[in-house]
């Protein structure tokens, strides 16, 4: 969990260039107001306007954020630097713009409608603005062109994508995604509310490009589709709508890639379209991709090691359906057009050809993939209807040793600072009541395709699986919760398994980390036995870790239904791990820098229940003291606002009476109008101001209670530290001193740790005898064996019951054995040796009876030495295996 190391730094903070960034006071440089939001015919649609709200976009360090509804760009590296006064480090245009109070400059883009959405591609080339009903695509400029011209405003080039397409008599925008497989991210994917996805591949050398989609499909159509041969292409402008059922339950709330181009992660996430409707149901679309995509690394090795394997299904005498080898003849066609197919440069603009391989999209089954789906979400009723605002998916790993076996060193280069992670993917929806749900998929999604002919049989659609429900965690009180909140979703860049969560009452941080290793590891182990109850404990122990980043203050807001911008999240060599978002239409922007975690202490660290963090405990009940990191008071904006008596006098008051106003006072009913609604503009003005001041003083007073409080505990930890070193204290017990009292609290600590040793010693004994697998035949063979010896050696005999040794201790009964046999050894040596002596001493003239040959006598003793010293052998090898049997008991 990272540790927040400071709020808004002082470089966002009024009055700091940086805060004019987000400055909504200062008039907008292009105007709005023709046929816009502001000079339409009423308010916008308020369906039209449902739906996050992402206004602030980055590349790298660079900011783009609607203000006033104009793009300001800027770079955070250059607001921090001249707060810093860092003048070493700027030109002379940076220093001139600095000394104009020039810190941003503003896009030359004119829309009229209010933005709510801005994306930026993965090659930094464009910049995606969506509106409720409107999308535009801007070419960025360099960075280096920031500090060109004198003006603020900058000219781009902008483009309007599908100019009879995305226009107010349709449907509205629900999502903008670039894909990650598009050559260079050059590839924008729209989905709008009703359902209809489109593929723009977009170059800006051709305008064609920025007028119609290469790929169209309207999901409503293409959920009630049974062959390739149907009709899935949305209606044309102005066509009637008609009426379906289907209308009504595909109304998409928000959609995601399943995965972000990365070649550690599972090969179909990539190219899977994730959507979820108002209502909770989930659905995908794989493999969605361009007519030119660009693979990673990995993912064509990985789907043809997928394929082969699955391969193997479609077998004679395999138990597969003919759906499912309809499937899986699908997925082999597929991917055998693509191995085939040779992949081709593409040229660059300034000079050379892209060296990445650039694949076309194959042509069999077909572009339009089937629409997976709804997948069940639990069995629970309470699932049935989930109001959902946006959705994550977070990619699994892929199988490394899968895919590289029977390859060399050399080629695991791409995979070797892989980091671990989870081979199932998971889903997390978030919805307007700011819970989070979290599903895990086990059986993942692959590729499937509609039949190219009309089926003979009704149902030819393979059933959608379902999503096992991990957890659901909240984030919003319910006395806060309005119609208007519409939650998002951020990514971490450190970890995939890590997110952020936005609304209207703050930011919140999430990690999976805890209990993804533990649950991997469980569901890549191939013993099944117990593996269900091993299952249910994890699923029911596993506890996401949550904390709060940032509370957002909206007691002097006048509109109750204000929201959040979602935030983003950097990692910056200049920055470090840097958090920015804005609330009250970007007026007020919140920063916080972060710890960066590591990865163990992620791991190790406890989840809390609630949202407040945990406070650890003294041996003797006290609470640490710690040092509490909070928000600098932040000014209410009703000091910086101006007031609105001059506007209102213009609206209120003719022309031809406004010049009385500078003249004595005449009593009339006029003036008595003016009179009034003067007073009661002021005294609203007055009261906010009023409330904001009472705050004010209300926090100041707080802050002396507070600065009081440290005090005193700092004065009572310093009398602490005196008794300490005078030897005793006032609060000690009668007759103790100060050094017994350290050693009792010692020795009770010693205690502790020896009755917790041993409770985890016990614990330990259990889990092995839970965990303990039956014993093969060579162990069975080993433990008689064992057991042979022991019943061998320890049983001592009459003899040595009684014997003891020099020192009166009882001889242990191998030893004592040992000796027997050693002492035998001796006699037998000594009457060898005797017997050799007296056939020498005989003289060699003198015959016997029953003399014996020399020779035979020669080869007998050689024969009885051998034996001897095979004896003195085993003999000394049974000594060592009994000292290391006695070691070890």
């Amino acid at each position: 969990m990272p540790k927040v190391l400071s709020y808004t730094p002082p470089w966002l903070s009024r009055p700091s260039p940086g805060f004019k960034l987000f400055d909504s006071t200062r008039k907008p440089t292009i105007s709005t107001t023709q046929n816009g939001f502001k000079a339409s015919n009423g308010k916008q649609n308020e369906e039209d306007c449902r739906g996050p709200q992402r206004t602030i976009a980055h590349r790298n360090t660079e900011i783009f954020t609607v203000v006033n509804n104009e793009i300001r760009w800027s770079d955070l590296t250059l607001l921090k630097d001249q707060s810093e006064n860092l003048d070493g480090r700027e030109t002379h245009q940076r220093k001139e713009n600095a000394r104009r109070g020039q810190t941003y400059r503003v896009l030359g883009i004119t829309i009229f409608e209010q933005i709510r959405q801005l994306s930026v591609s993965p090659n930094g080339e464009f910049l995606a603005i969506a509106t409720s009903h409107t999308v535009h695509v801007a070419v960025l400029p360099n960075p280096s062109s920031f500090d060109e011209g004198s003006g603020i405003s900058i000219k781009v080039t902008a483009f309007t994508l599908g100019p009879t397409t995305h226009v107010l008599t349709e449907s509205s925008i629900s999502s903008i995604l670039w894909h990650p497989c598009g050559v260079h991210g050059s590839c924008l994917v729209t989905i709008t509310r009703e359902a209809v996805v489109r593929l723009w591949e977009l170059n800006k050398l051709n305008r064609w490009s920025f007028d119609s989609p290469t790929l169209a499909i309207d999901l409503r159509k293409l959920d009630s589709a049974t062959s390739q041969e149907d009709n899935v292409s949305p209606r044309p402008m102005g066509g009637n709508r008609g009426f379906s059922a289907d209308n009504i339950d595909l109304e998409v709330a928000s959609a995601c890639f399943g995965g972000i181009g990365s070649p550690d992660e599972s090969p179909w996430s990539a190219m899977t379209l994730w959507t979820v409707t108002t209502e909770g149901d989930v659905y995908a679309l794989c493999p969605l991709l361009p007519s030119k995509w660009q693979p990673t690394s990995t993912q064509i090795p990985a789907l043809s090691v997928v394929a082969e394997a699955q391969r193997g299904l479609s077998a004679p005498g395999q138990s597969v359906s003919k759906v499912e080898l309809a499937v899986l003849d699908d997925q082999w066609n597929w991917l055998s057009e693509v191995d085939a197919e040779e992949p081709f440069l593409v040229p660059r603009e300034e000079g050379g050809y892209v060296q990445d391989p650039i694949y076309s999209r194959p042509s069999i089954p077909g572009p339009i993939p089937r629409l997976q789906g709804p997948f069940r979400l639990s069995n629970d009723s309470t699932y049935d209807y989930l109001d959902v605002s946006d959705i994550l998916v977070v990619a699994g790993k892929i199988d490394r040793e899968e895919l590289m076996q029977g390859e060399d060193d050399e080629s695991e280069h791409d995979l070797q600072e892989a980091p671990t992670g989870f081979s199932a993917g998971v889903i997390g929806l978030i919805t307007t009541d700011g819970r989070v749900h979290l599903f895990l998929d086990l059986d993942g999604v692959e590729g499937q395709w509609l039949p190219s002919q009309q089926p003979q049989t009704v149902s030819t659609r393979p059933e959608s699986h379902a999503l096992m429900l991990l957890e659901a965690i909240d984030t919003l009180k319910p006395e806060s919760i309005t119609d208007e909140e519409r939650p998002t979703f951020s990514k971490d860049p450190l970890s995939r398994y890590c997110f952020f969560t936005t609304h209207s009452q703050g930011i919140y941080f999430f990690s999976l980390a805890p209990w993804i290793d533990q649950l991997d590891q469980e569901l890549l182990n191939s013993s099944t036995s117990g593996s269900q109850s091993r299952l249910m404990t994890i699923r029911s122990s596993m506890r996401t870790l949550r904390e709060r980043i940032i509370g957002f203050n909206h007691s002097y807001e006048t509109d109750s239904s204000t929201s959040a911008n979602a935030c983003i999240v950097l990692y910056d060599s200049d920055l470090g791990y840097f958090l920015l978002s804005s609330t009250n239409e970007n007026t007020q922007p919140h920063a916080v820098s972060l710890d960066i975690p590591r990865t163990t202490m992620i791991k190790t660290e406890i989840p809390s229940d609630n949202i407040h963090d945990i406070i650890p405990y003294s041996e003797d009940g006290e609470p640490f003291t710690e040092l509490v990191t909070r928000p600098a008071y932040e000014p209410s904006p009703v000091f910086w606002n101006d007031s609105s008596l001059s506007s209102m006098i213009a609206k209120t008051v003719p022309p031809h009476r406004r010049r009385t106003l500078h003249e004595e006072i005449r009593f009339s009913g006029a003036t008595l109008q003016v009179m009034f609604s003067t007073h009661r503009l002021l005294s609203e003005e007055t009261a906010t101001i009023q409330k904001a001041a009472a705050d004010l003083i209300n926090r100041c007073q707080r802050m002396m209670q507070e600065m009081a409080e440290q005090i005193q505990q700092v004065r009572l930890q310093a009398s602490r530290a005196d008794q300490l070193q005078r030897g005793g204290g006032g609060d000690d017990v009668e007759g103790e001193t100060a050094d017994e009292k350290l050693g009792n609290r010692v020795e009770m600590a010693r205690e502790r740790h020896e009755a917790l040793k041993e409770r985890m010693t016990n614990l330990y004994r259990k889990l092995l005898e839970v965990e303990a697998r039956p014993l093969n035949e060579k162990e069975k063979e080993w433990m008689r064996e064992l057991t042979q010896l022991d019943m061998t050696t320890d049983q001592p005999t009459n003899e040595s019951v009684d014997r003891k040794n020099r020192d009166g201790a009882m001889i242990e009964p191998w030893r004592h054995r040992y000796e027997e046999v050693k002492h035998l050894g001796e006699e037998l040596v000594d009457t060898a040796k005797q017997a050799g002596r007296e056939g020498a001493g005989k003289k060699r003239g003198e015959e016997d009876e029953y003399a014996v040959p020399n020779e035979m006598r020669r080869r007998k003793v050689e024969q009885v030495m051998g034996l001897l010293e095979r004896e003195s052998a085993l003999v000394d090898a049974v000594k060592a295996r009994l000292e290391r049997l006695n070691c070890g008991i």
